[in-house]
């Protein structure tokens, strides 16, 4: 049997901080998207490829929360 390297509690717990910062920086981004998706004129103070790679990134978060047991 392979000895596996044990995280620190101090470590898990920052591991977890970073997921729950995570999964909040998304929620932020899906608000922000839905903005951008209902007023056409709230992107014209983001440059067009910020506001494309804010809608791709949730697009992506939601899948992976869609089809991974894990989140």
């Amino acid at each position: 049997m392979t000895d596996y390297p044990r995280l620190t509690a101090a470590a898990e717990r920052e591991i977890e901080d970073s997921f729950r910062n995570n999964a909040e920086a998304h929620e932020l981004l899906d608000l922000i998207n839905a903005e951008f998706q209902s007023d056409p004129n709230s992107t014209v103070c983001f440059d067009r490829r910020i506001v494309d790679r804010v809608r791709l990134c949730v697009a992506r978060r939601k899948r992976f929360v869609q089809n991974s047991p894990f989140a």
